[in-house]
């Protein structure tokens, strides 16, 4: 059970500094690198004037040493990051070409920058981990470069036509995947360059003394190309797609084969432990995780259910994410994933970063996903206990939902709005479908009912599956014995072999299922909807020795398609639900009795060391919840994440008025309804709200002053 986790604390602390330092500027942050040892990252902010200027920061939101005050960048085309390992790569393409190496860490990083001057623009550039610097150009380019930097130079082909979309290098050795094309024909290559390179006299000489050591005569249709590889002694992986494409070309030393995806592709990268996907699903989520190596070799399609520390992304919109503000590293631990805008300015149409949503991410690294042979890397989270100062993880609860799981197979969170249920359960859970009770959500939705569907032309009311049903179904058929399975099967496939499994079961015959993987469904604002109305009769298979493979197993007839039906052991259900809405003690005998309960309060801490204007986020919310668990109970209290929009945002100060006026003092006005006198009376310092009941608007720097003189009362 992995998830990767937004380093919120991270990006408020960039984007407060960015802002401290060019928020009179009309800044953008119009590139942004994650290093590959996952410790730093290259920010490149351009003002409205098209003045750039470049920024370092470590991973934990700390400007690095050096690089407070920014290094300008005069050139207004474009400009490319390639991070190293302790040294940034910045190729400008102003005039012929320059590239600047600089440190990461320097007591005057301008003065110890190194500086590559081309005669002519090269085609291509990269910095590699062994931080050589790759320069794909014309043969006749010439170039000036002082000691300390190492150049491999890669002369254009003379008879064909080769398009570089990753290198990667060893001690010895440096590795390219590029398209070769000859006449009509088009191929992946995937070739190896000894170190310190052969001489060459001629283009034709250097690609004779190429070592191919893989080709595909398949190649990606046209459009932005993704590749990356990954090497390991003799062993190697190599992998190419097309932004928005629907299949992935690997290339290794024992075969090559294309992976279908489940969605469009957005970013694609091979870390330590497998590979690391990005797709999207039109009008659906973006889905992130990693598919360990012995996985992607066994399958022909990569599935969500194949993906390990599964995160949701948000919603897909092809036209704001790209594969140029994403970037993961070699350990897979930090992910930093960006949503773009663009605008204009004299130097034409560009995007940029947008500061408002989350960009960066960090693994729980105790249970992320390990491959045989590690390379040894340096992360600056050493251990849980470093994300759990950022506020990022609740370690203390997670183990024992997991264990309450096991036991009962059904847990319900409940707590007060904005705790963190949801996301507590979305991190849990892996292979997770998502539904919402509501008062009008039946057993048709759930297990089974008519529904209309057009067969020949003609509209007909025909018996559908709903999600609880197509849940089990899919749980039970990735349990049924070896032999039973097939590869890629459609969702008619797996229903008809479990019925035919469990008709087996009732016809008296021992068969058992083989749990391989974990199903999850998670019911948000369970306790909205008719449970009984909702389940029925199933609600009796939800206990664990009535489920399939239990002591007591019960398998029953379904009333509209009279088809088998039975809850398997490996699906486990999450709800939540808010205190606020309806208390526990009203919550339907028969779920209180087959779910287990966890109460998640507010979490205050959370926020410790977090200020906007001198107020404490951590004291407010401590503040603000004394009074309301004095006057209704702490079930009416409200959790650290209505604040967290104010980490994020880039004008915290704006955003925590927005916050407190549009979201708290609502909730004010309707818990102290026909109580003002006694709220203003008893808690000095709340001077929000006038005596019949009216919010009372402020300017922002008043909201300020009076918000610190509540904060202040005890």
């Amino acid at each position: 059970m992995t998830a990767f986790e937004p380093l919120r604390n991270s990006v408020y602390s960039i984007n407060s500094f960015l802002q401290g330092e060019y928020g009179d500027f009309g800044f953008v942050i119009e590139e942004m690198r994650l290093f590959p040892n996952g410790k730093y990252l290259g920010a490149m902010v351009r003002l409205e004037d098209d003045s750039r200027f470049l920024h370092v920061f470590e991973v934990t939101g700390q400007v690095a040493q050096g690089w407070e005050n920014g290094v300008p960048i005069p050139c207004a085309d474009e400009t490319i990051l390639f991070p190293g390992e302790e040294r940034l790569a910045v190729f400008t393409k102003c005039g012929s070409g320059t590239v600047t190496i600089y440190p990461v860490k320097s007591q005057d990083v301008e003065k110890d920058a190194l500086q590559v001057i081309f005669s002519k623009l090269p085609l291509y550039v990269n910095f590699t981990r062994n931080e050589r610097l790759v320069v794909f150009s014309d043969y006749k380019v010439e170039y000036m470069a002082p000691e300390g930097v190492e150049i491999v130079k890669i002369p254009t082909p003379p008879n064909g036509y080769a398009f570089i979309h990753a290198v990667k290098d060893t001690d010895d050795a440096l590795y390219i995947l590029y398209t070769w094309r000859e006449g009509n024909k088009q191929r992946i290559h995937f070739g190896r360059i000894p170190i310190p390179i052969f001489p060459y006299y001629s283009p034709m000489e250097f690609w004779d003394g190429v070592e191919v050591l893989s080709k595909f005569s398949m190649a990606p249709g046209g459009g932005k190309q993704i590749g990356d590889m990954i090497v390991q002694e003799d062993k190697f992986v190599a992998v190419l797609g097309t932004k928005g494409g629907r299949e992935i070309y690997l290339l290794t030393p024992s075969k090559n084969w294309v992976l279908l995806l489940p969605g469009e592709l957005v970013y694609v990268s091979l870390i330590d432990s497998g590979l690391f996907i990005i797709t999207g699903v039109y009008r659906g989520n973006l889905n992130a995780g990693i598919v360990p190596y012995d996985v992607l070799e066994s399958v022909e399609e990569i599935k969500e259910s194949n993906l390990t520390g599964r995160i949701v992304l948000g919603r897909y919109v092809p036209g704001v994410v790209d594969p140029k503000f994403s970037g993961i590293s070699r350990d897979g631990r930090v992910l930093y994933f960006g949503r773009t805008t663009g605008r204009t300015s004299r130097g034409g149409f560009y995007y940029y970063l947008r500061r408002d949503v989350d960009y960066l991410y960090v693994l729980n690294v105790e249970t992320a996903p390990r491959a045989a042979p590690q390379a040894e890397t340096s992360s600056p989270f050493p251990s849980n206990r470093d994300t759990r100062e950022l506020g990022l993880l609740d370690e203390t609860m997670e183990p024992g939902i997991e264990q309450l799981l096991r036991r009962f197979r059904q847990v319900v969170l409940y707590g007060p709005p904005g705790t963190g249920k949801t996301y507590m359960a979305m991190r849990i859970a892996e292979n997770a479908e998502f539904v919402t009770f509501h008062q009008s959500y039946s057993y048709e939705d759930f297990i089974e009912g008519f529904r209309p569907v057009k067969k020949g032309g003609t509209m007909v009311y025909d018996v559908v599956d709903g999600v609880f049903k197509k849940l089990a179904i899919r749980a039970i058929y990735s349990s049924l014995p070896d032999g039973h399975r097939e590869r890629n099967p459609s969702y008619e496939t797996m229903k008809k072999a479990v019925i035919d499994f469990l008709e087996k079961k009732l016809n008296g015959k021992n068969v058992r299922l083989q749990p391989r993987e974990e199903f999850y469904l998670i019911v948000d604002e369970i306790n909205r909807g008719n449970i009984s109305r909702i389940l029925g009769e199933l609600i009796t298979l939800l206990d664990p020795d009535k489920r399939l493979n239990g002591p007591n197993e019960a398998i029953v007839t379904l009333p509209y398609s009279g088809e088998p039906f039975a809850v398997p052991p490996n699906l486990y259900i999450i709800g939540t639900m808010n205190s606020a809405d309806r208390s526990i003690a009203l919550v339907d005998v028969a779920l209180r009795r087959r779910f287990a309960f966890v109460e998640v309060l507010p979490r205050p801490e959370k926020l410790g060391g977090i200020e906007v204007e001198g107020i404490n986020l951590e004291h407010l919310l401590t503040r603000i919840n004394s009074i309301i668990e004095i006057e209704k109970g702490k079930d009416y209290t409200i959790g650290h994440g209505y604040f967290l929009e104010v980490l994020q945002s880039e004008n915290p100060k704006e955003a925590l008025y927005m916050v407190f006026y549009y979201k708290i003092l609502p909730l004010f006005q309707e818990y102290f309804y026909n109580d003002w006198e006694r709220l203003r009376s008893l808690y000095p310092g709340f001077d929000f709200i006038d005596d019949r009941g009216r919010i009372i608007r402020m300017d922002i720097d008043e909201f300020i002053s009076t918000l610190k003189r509540l904060v202040s009362v005890e």
